[in-house]
This record gives structure tokens, C-alpha cells and sequence, in this order.
């Protein structure tokens, strides 16, 4: 029995059940988890689209789903089970990561509840960008990558492995644009341990040869890097530059690159959408993310005057960047947390808990053999996974794991909007023109796509100019927007007008305030929390 429930599967199950209450609702905020259904769904039914399918502002313009492989299995998950399918997707693959870290962890040193604590604290701080979506990939492939990095640092596996990362990144290529961040992680790593490498041949001062273990147990040096030859030097960089070559394995070619270049290069989202804004010192997310780095770096101390290894510096890359884009910041912790496990057993802290505290409950990370996860202990959440899929399937409805958890929720996702939507999209004909606000976009495209909205989040496709003068326009007082939105309607010809709301109900947005005071153009439909439907009076 004990074989069955270890310490990994207690964590596992836990972490799962947790997420799927937590994200029940939370999991679908972002409007990309609705929309991206429809693309993968496009794609099934009718191959890939080269140009816009959803808007008539860009119909025609030059749109490529640059997330296809993530889009196609959100649309298999949602006709097997629906958003609850999804949900179970996106909780299975988040446990699954944070348990192989906090496998990890117990095998470095770290007794159970410390690991849970170290483990459980990088999930919650990524917690804020977690969502069901094809990012998500590139959170645990980057986990994955990392844990490599450190395997073939410490010699627990050869070249053989970080060369299997080539075809890793093909398919993190066709999932989400951040194998990009993948191979500059990779890079780090390498180039780290090459600039060792030349250093000790150019000195010829070597450091002492004997084992790894016989130089922990004594308090000296660490093999700085796993190179040791100029031929493993040579592979590494093949290796490199193999993976930095895999985004142009794609269907579409440069314009999957040029896609991410648009994004990567924006100046406007920075300013506009707040995943891709600065961290903020002052905010609860920004001190989040600070406290964090903090931590980590209170870890990495510990093992002063040790020369850190190179994988345990490469979150600090991770960190600067969480600086300059907030969505960075789960990049950061999930890396942060692999190295932590790591470099545990070479700081003073753990020495002082040895000394001081109740050790009894961690392996000794020096003799005992360094394991990955064991499908026995593993059994048990596979089967608690497989369950919980066959009850989707058969529409069972069984809180938490059956059919029917998942609820999109009013404030974020106008859903008591959704038959008003539905009722109109069935009384006008295919490819009616509505007028939405970009965050509402996604909703549309899922809930009627009979109609063709006028803006979602997809940002590549609408460019710096157009998301600026959007973004501008929604923002004026209510005089001064006006004319550009009724120069809008005079253009594109839409009767109808989704417009957000706040929904406290403490603040009227200027765009609803517009509306409301234009009782001779518009008039109010229907009213939910995150939504007002407007109709154009003829």
C-alpha cells in the first residue's frame, strides 16, 4: 500500500482537487480559452485558415493560427467532455508538473511538508496567469526543459536527452510561441558551462577530480560544468542551434515567425493588455512576483561560498524578464523552483536544519539514488484522472470531477447574456455585423458564431495602430468618443452593441455612459454584470 500512496500522489491528488475547485471558474477569464475552441474546431472541419474567419473589420486580412496544435486538442477535449474535459486537461497537466518538482525536492533533502510548502508556494505565485489555454504548454515544457538542464548538469543523463528536446520543441513550435523562451533557456545553460570549460583549459587549473559526492561530503568545490571534451561542447551547440531552428517546422511557414514577431515587437501591448505590462512594485501581483525572487535568492545565498552551479542562475534571466512583462513572472517561478530543489542540499539552511531540526523524514540527498517519478505512486491519480474523463464523457454530472463543475462566471464572462445573444444571432442571417468590446470578442465567437464580431484579443491581427486607436477611443469621455464610434457604426453598419460594464456596478464605463445618454440612437436590450446589449433605434 505504501508503494501506492507516497508522498508524490498525496501531493498530486491534492494539488488537482484544488485546482479543480479554484479554477472552476477562474480557468476561463481570459477570453482566448473561448475562442480558441472555435479556431481548433475551424481547423478539424475545414483545414487551416489564412485569413481573418471571425471579424468583418480584418475579414480578408492575413490571420494564420499560430497555436493550431494547442487550439486542435482544446477543440478534441471540448467535444469529448465539454469545458469540464478542458478544465481536467489543463489541472492534470499543472499537477503533473508541480508533482515531478516536488519529486525532486523530497529526493534533494527536502521532507515532505517543506517541499509542499517550496513547491506549492512557485505554483500559487504563476497562479495568475494560469488559464485554459495553449500558454500553458510552454509553463510545463519550460519546467521540463529545465529539469533536463539540471539532470545533465549533475550527470544523472547523457547527451542523448537534452537532444530529445528537438523534438519537444517542434511540437512546443506548433502549441505556442514559447519555445522561444525554451531555447534562450537552453542557450543560457550551455554557454554557461562552454564559457566554464574554456576557462579551466585556457588556465589549466582544473578543479579537483575526485566525485561529485566525495567533494559535497567535504565542504569543497562543485563540478562547475558537465563539459568536459570539445566534442560535448560541439553537440551541445548542435543541439542548440538544432532547437533554435525548429520554430520553421510549422504548416505555415515565415509567417508563423512574423506572427511572433508582431506580438514579441509590439509597443502598444505593453501599454494596453495587462499580461504583457511591467511588473508593478506596487501592486499585489508585482509584490507577489518580488517576494518570490526574493526568496529565491535568499536560497541561492545559502550556498555561499560555493560557486553556484550555471542551472541554478538561470531563473535570475527569468526574473529580470518578469521586470519588463508580468507574464513572465510564472516562467520565473516554475524555473526558480526546479533549481531550488536542486542547489537545497548545498545551503546552509538545509545544513541547519540537519543540525538543529527533525531531518528524519528527507532522504539524504548525497546517498540516496536520484529517482523519477514511480508509476506505482502514480496509479492512483491516473486512475482518479481516467474516472473523472469516463464521467465527463457519459455527461455524469458528479461535483468537482463530473460533468457540469465548470461555470463561466457573470462578472468575467457575460453567460447570463448568452441566450439574449443566442435569440438574436437565430433571427438574423449568417455573418450579421455586432459591435463588442475586444475582451467580449471571444464569447461572441463561441456562444454565436453566426456573427461577425468587431474585435477580440487576437492582437497580431489588428497591429499596433489599430489596438492603440481602439484602446484610445474606448477610453475618452463620453463626448469625444461619440463621433468615433458613431463613425463606426456609419462604416460598418452593426445594429447591435455588446459594451462591457463594471460589474460592481460602481463606475459606468464611457463607451455604456455614451450609449445610455443617446436614447434617440440607442436603447438598452438586456443588462447583465460584465455586459449591456445595445440596440441601434431606425
Amino acid at each position: 500500500m505504501t508503494r501506492l500512496f507516497r508522498p508524490e500522489t498525496a501531493f498530486f491528488l491534492g494539488v488537482w482537487l484544488l485546482l479543480m475547485v479554484a479554477f472552476r471558474e477562474r480557468g476561463f477569464y481570459d477570453p482566448g480559452a473561448l475562442w480558441h475552441i472555435k479556431v481548433g474546431e475551424l481547423i478539424l472541419s475545414s483545414g487551416f485558415p489564412h485569413t481573418d474567419p471571425f471579424t468583418y473589420t480584418f475579414e480578408g486580412r492575413t490571420w494564420i493560427p499560430q497555436q493550431w496544435g494547442a487550439e486542435v486538442l482544446m477543440a478534441l477535449a471540448h467535444r469529448a467532455g465539454g469545458l469540464d474535459t478542458m478544465l481536467l486537461g489543463f489541472t492534470a497537466l499543472i499537477a503533473g508538473l508541480f508533482t515531478a518538482v516536488f519529486r525532486r525536492a523530497t529526493q534533494n533533502g527536502m521532507g515532505p511538508l517543506l517541499a509542499a510548502c517550496v513547491v506549492g508556494g512557485a505554483l500559487t505565485v504563476g497562479a495568475f496567469h494560469y488559464y485554459v489555454r495553449p500558454h500553458m504548454f510552454t509553463i510545463a515544457f519550460l519546467g521540463w526543459t529545465m529539469m533536463c538542464i539540471v539532470d545533465f548538469e549533475r550527470g544523472r543523463c547523457g547527451v542523448a536527452r537534452l537532444a530529445g528536446l528537438i523534438p519537444l520543441f517542434i511540437l512546443w513550435t506548433n502549441l505556442h510561441g514559447g519555445v522561444l523562451g525554451g531555447t534562450m533557456t537552453l542557450g543560457l545553460a550551455v554557454a554557461g558551462w562552454g564559457l566554464v570549460f574554456v576557462k579551466s583549459r585556457v588556465s589549466k587549473s582544473r578543479s579537483d577530480t575526485n566525485s561529485e559526492v566525495g567533494a559535497a561530503l567535504r565542504g569543497g568545490p562543485i563540478q562547475q560544468t558537465p563539459i568536459h571534451t570539445w566534442r560535448t561542447a560541439f553537440l551541445l551547440i548542435g543541439i542548440v542551434l538544432a532547437c533554435g531552428l525548429t520554430p520553421f517546422v510549422n504548416p505555415f511557414g515565415m509567417e508563423m515567425l512574423n506572427t511572433w514577431q508582431r506580438i514579441v515587437g509590439s509597443k502598444v501591448l505593453a501599454q494596453v493588455v495587462n499580461e504583457h505590462m511591467p511588473l508593478d512594485p506596487d501592486s499585489p501581483l508585482g509584490l507577489t512576483v518580488l517576494a518570490s525572487g526574493a526568496a529565491y535568492l535568499f536560497l541561492l545565498a545559502g550556498t555561499l561560498p560555493k560557486i553556484p552551479r550555471v542551472s541554478w542562475l538561470i531563473p535570475l534571466a527569468w526574473l529580470v524578464l518578469s521586470f519588463k512583462g508580468i507574464r513572465q513572472g510564472p516562467l520565473f517561478a516554475i524555473t526558480a523552483v526546479v533549481a531550488v530543489a536542486e542547489l537545497w542540499p548545498h545551503t546552509v539552511w538545509h545544513r541547519l536544519l540537519q543540525k538543529f531540526g527533525d531531518g528524519s523524514l528527507a532522504p539524504d540527498p548525497i546517498t540516496e539514488p536520484h529517482r523519477g517519478l514511480r508509476f506505482a505512486s502514480m496509479l492512483l491519480p491516473l486512475t482518479a484522472i481516467l474516472v473523472a474523463f469516463g464521467l465527463q464523457v457519459n455527461r455524469v454530472d458528479v461535483p468537482v470531477v463530473g460533468h457540469g463543475w465548470v461555470r463561466l462566471d457573470p462578472r468575467f464572462v457575460p453567460s447570463d447574456l448568452i441566450d439574449e445573444m443566442k435569440a438574436y444571432a437565430a433571427t438574423v442571417p449568417p455573418g450579421t455585423r455586432v459591435f463588442n468590446d475586444a475582451n467580449l470578442g471571444g464569447f461572441l465567437i463561441y456562444y454565436t458564431p453566426s456573427l461577425k464580431i468587431f474585435m477580440d484579443d487576437r492582437c497580431e491581427l489588428y497591429g499596433d495602430d489599430e489596438i492603440a486607436y481602439y484602446s484610445e477611443t474606448i477610453g475618452l469621455p463620453p463626448e469625444e468618443l461619440a463621433p468615433r464610434f458613431e463613425d463606426w457604426a456609419t462604416r460598418f453598419q452593426f445594429e447591435r452593441a455588446l459594451v462591457m460594464t463594471d460589474p460592481e456596478g460602481k463606475e459606468t464605463p464611457p463607451l455604456e455612459k455614451y450609449l445610455l445618454g443617446s436614447p434617440r440612437k440607442w436603447r438598452e436590450v438586456a443588462r447583465g454584470k460584465r455586459a449591456v446589449v445595445f440596440e441601434r433605434i431606425r
